[in-house]
């Protein structure tokens, strides 16, 4: 009797168990992304009254997670038609209510689960959240106290919240409560108590780690962020709302391509995910696609058309396109909806300081403020934005009300370490800048620097006939860390010199490490230095609207060098392969160049941008005059675009203007390129048809031979010698055979092949090259000095040609010669300070006093410490009577 007693409560007790298990694994699956084998579990749940409930809302969420929001709610109203008062139900029905705008229908429904269960948590949340969205702040925070309240009274009692999703909720309106009344060390409770609890009761919900994720993030602390929301992706990589997140730190880091591909995987998830849509919407703001930009803002607006965050980018585009009307409905719009709309005026800052429009954002950071006081990040932001603007006193009240509500704000944090830091520094005031740095490593660069930048100022204020209003900023920071904390407040600046708007931040040269060792190469500070303050004149003469192309191209142009050897040959390989293809993928246009800054493509495309908009630069002024430059300038100061500024100033439509722009590349590359402008590059397989086609083609051969050199050498030797056959002076295929002869050891043989191969009417330079350093290492410096200068009146700024010639000068000791040789050699290295330094000295032993100061204040530019071009420079100036600017250059470089 016992033992059927037992079987027939395992029998009746069975289909609980059973029901309970499949529920949970349901939910395991939805937890894990198998949305499809979730939705098929839940449907199936349905059909059983018993778990109903749970199995509607299980269903609602998967068909949420996939972006389908009308069928998830109305699976929420079919099951509560059932159970018309059930909680649960209608807590859900709130939640997905208030996340399409329907606050009305929301609210209704977040009252009715209220009168079922007064406690409940979901619904409570949603009201919290409802008050918050219409701007009822004081019912807001009652709301999040309240939740927090029913935490706390639990905590160590029987009714202890164990519930991951009910932790997650509380952790939400906890941080709510700890924003809005400056609970600043809540937050590490948040996370610990909360989120970690949520996680180590259900290891699987990767929500919880998705929220201590987007808070971590919230306070710019990437590194702990990422590694919380990689966890959530680890359990869920189909997570669409973590990859979202995952998306929008590489965001911050200016990552845009790995920005760009997380919003495409969670839009694969969840076509219609609003997050997903505002990060994609906000990688083309960043690169200045704004018609795309609100394409994206207008799908999320079709999810949620009361979305304060998607609102506010849709008013930043409509005034980035100029169209005044259709920004003012927006913003009156959503102020009619909702009296005090700070999250809509801070999102809408924020958009605007991205694009530079500084004035508009103070003043909609302003209006967050003042609608929502106890709000930190306003007051914070606009802190920032007055570092930018170098209004650093007003700054730093903002920053230190900001820390003491929000101290887990890494950029807060930072700013005002670099705050402190700055009061350490002395000041410079001179007529047009106020230049900051450190007395005890910087005094004398400074002094020195503060005369460069007037020099700077005065000479391009004759080119751009403006002359922006002073004392602008200049802050010489002694270590990195600092200048990356001053420029971007966070500590992963990948430069050495900046311009934030109206201030200019610069690594000092002289930093060193713990060892007292210099912390990198030595670089030209006065072409840094050009480079930023032509930015400060750009901006301020356009009010920030100068595109970003053509003040880079402005600036790499007023540099004082010509363009590297480096960028020449990139834009010889780019163009080259431009036009094998028919088209230019490689090479960028005015619709790609600002992602050649911001999105590169390749390690070498952010070079390739500074190079063709310096070009771009050029082009403009050889082709339509030296006033064209300020007339564009004067153009986008008025508010026009770059198709509007082309056709008012150079009187063409843009497409015409790329193709003159193409063509005057073709042309520069020719000449680039010089005799060999006519060879025709081959590819490898192209070569081999080329020489199985015809064997006695002796040119094809040679070449052949030498692509073979370093990876087959026999048949490299094989080809080279048939080359000779045919064509005995065949030069590629004589430097293959004296190479071959190097590596045999037998340098007699190798000699006598370069020679052979030896044109000076056309020489081959890896074969003059080779030649002259076989001749080097024998001493026989006037031969290698001879056939270096027959390729050197071929190739005049053979970078490589000119070095050795230095060498082989110096060794001859022809100062005169090798005087000739520097000047040629210095100005394709703007960072070369050893060679300017030699040219000073050669130059100042003899006696030549005015090219000597020249040469020393180059020096100098790069090492203003260096006690032997200083000598050179006092001595030049001597030389030259300049006594009074001998004795003020003596006091600017006193080493106190």
């Amino acid at each position: 009797m016992r033992a059927l007693a037992a079987l027939w409560l395992m029998l009746f007790g069975l289909i609980p168990l059973l029901s309970g298990a499949t529920l949970q694994e349901a939910r395991l699956r939805w937890l894990k992304g198998n949305y499809e084998e979730a939705q098929s579990l839940y449907e199936d749940l349905l059909k059983d009254a018993k778990v109903s409930v749970p199995a509607a809302i299980g269903l609602s969420r998967v068909l949420q997670s996939q972006g389908e929001y009308d069928r998830a709610l109305e699976v929420i109203v079919t099951a509560l038609k059932s159970q018309p008062k059930e909680a649960d139900l209608l807590a859900r029905q709130a939640e997905l209510l208030h996340l399409r705008g329907r606050f009305d229908e929301a609210d209704k429904a977040v009252a009715a689960a209220l009168a079922s269960n007064d406690k409940h948590i979901l619904a409570l949340w949603v009201r919290a959240q409802l008050f918050r969205d219409r701007g009822q702040f004081k019912a807001a925070d009652t709301e999040v106290k309240r939740l927090v309240r029913l935490y706390s009274e639990g905590v160590n009692t029987p009714n202890e919240i164990k519930d991951a999703e009910q932790l997650v909720l509380i952790g939400q309106a906890s941080a709510e409560n700890a924003r809005w009344n400056g609970i600043a060390d809540e937050f590490q409770a948040i996370l610990e108590d909360l989120y970690g609890d949520a996680i180590k009761f259900d290891k699987n919900y990767w929500p919880a780690e998705l929220q201590a994720g987007l808070l971590l993030l919230e306070k710019y602390n990437r590194g702990e962020a990422l590694e919380a929301i990689d966890k959530a992706l680890t359990i869920n990589p189909s997570a669409a709302e973590a990859l979202t997140a995952r998306g929008l730190i590489a965001l911050g880091r200016f990552e845009m391509k790995d920005a760009e591909r997380f919003a495409e995987r969670a839009l694969k998830v969840n076509p219609r995910l609003p997050e997903a849509l505002r990060l994609r919407a906000d990688v083309y703001l960043a690169t200045g696609d704004v018609t795309s930009a609100l394409k994206e803002l207008q799908q999320a607006l079709q999810v949620n058309p009361r979305d304060e965050l998607t609102l506010a980018r849709v008013a930043a585009c409509h005034h980035l396109l100029g169209d005044n009307k259709a920004f003012d409905a927006v913003v009156a719009a959503v102020e009619q909806r909702n009296p005090r709309p700070a999250v809509f005026y801070f999102a809408l800052g924020e958009r605007l300081e991205e694009r530079r429009r500084f004035s508009l954002a103070e003043r909609f950071f302003q209006q967050a403020a003042k609608a929502w006081p106890e709000l930190p990040g306003p007051a914070n932001a606009l802190g920032l934005l007055y570092m930018r603007l170098g209004r650093e006193k007003e700054a730093a009240e903002l920053l230190e009300k900001g820390f003491q509500a929000d101290r887990f704000n890494v950029r807060v944090s930072n700013m005002r370490k670099v705050l402190q830091h700055l009061s350490e520094y002395k000041e410079i005031r001179t007529r047009h800048f106020l230049v900051r740095y450190d007395p005890r490593r910087d005094a004398a660069l400074a002094r020195y620097m503060a005369e460069t930048l007037e020099d700077i100022y005065e000479d391009l204020a004759n080119k751009f006939a403006y002359r922006p209003e002073g004392p602008i900023p200049v802050e010489l920071f002694r270590s990195h860390d600092m200048f990356s904390g001053r420029t971007v407040a966070l500590p992963d600046l990948h430069t050495i010199g900046a311009c934030t708007g109206k201030v200019i931040t610069l690594v000092s040269p002289n930093e060193k490490n713990s060892k007292g060792e210099p912390v990198r190469k030595p670089f030209n500070w006065g072409r840094v230095l050009r480079h930023e303050v032509v930015h400060i004149f750009n901006l301020a003469q356009t009010n920030f609207l100068v595109p970003h192309w053509f003040t880079e191209g402005l600036a790499v142009s007023n540099e004082g060098f010509p363009r590297p050897p480096s960028w020449n040959q990139m834009l010889i390989d780019r163009v080259t392969a431009a036009g094998k293809q028919g088209d230019a993928p490689t090479l960028l246009n005015l619709d790609t160049i600002d992602l050649g800054f911001i999105r590169p493509r390749d390690p070498m495309e952010w070079q390739l941008a500074y190079c063709q908009a310096q070009l771009y630069v050029e082009y403009i002024e050889k082709t339509h005059g030296d006033k064209a430059i300020g007339q564009m300038l004067a153009a986008f100061a008025a508010g026009k675009n770059v198709t509007q500024a082309l056709k008012e100033v150079c009187g063409v439509e843009r497409a015409e203007f790329e193709k003159g722009y193409r063509d005057y590349l073709e042309k520069l590359v020719a000449e680039l390129r010089g005799k060999r402008a006519g060879e025709k590059r081959r590819t490898l397989k192209e070569l081999q048809a080329e020489y199985k086609k015809n064997p006695r083609d002796a040119d094809v051969a040679g070449e052949l031979a030498l692509r073979l050199l370093n990876t087959q050498r026999a048949e490299a030797r094989k080809l080279a010698e048939a080359a000779l056959e045919v064509k005995a002076d065949q030069p590629r295929a004589l430097y293959v055979l004296a190479r071959l002869a190097e590596r045999a050891a037998d340098t007699k043989q190798a000699r006598q092949y370069l020679e052979r191969a030896l044109n000076r009417e056309n020489p081959e330079p890896m074969v003059v090259k080779s030649l002259a350093r076989l001749y080097y290492d024998n001493g026989e410096f006037t031969r290698a000095a001879d056939v270096l200068e027959s390729l050197r009146k071929h190739e005049p700024n053979d970078r490589e040609v000119l070095q050795e010639l230095a060498r082989v000068y110096a060794r001859m000791e022809a100062p005169d010669k090798q005087i000739s040789v520097l000047e040629a050699l210095v100005p394709l290295d703007a960072d070369d300070f050893d060679r300017r330094a030699r040219l000073a000295r050669l130059l100042s032993e003899q006696n030549n006093h005015a090219a000597a100061e020249k040469a020393a204040r180059q020096a100098l530019e790069i090492d203003v410490t260096n006690q032997e071009v200083r000598e050179i420079l006092y001595r030049s100036l001597r030389g030259q009577n300049k006594n009074a600017e001998l004795k003020r250059v003596q006091e600017l470089l006193a080493d106190n």
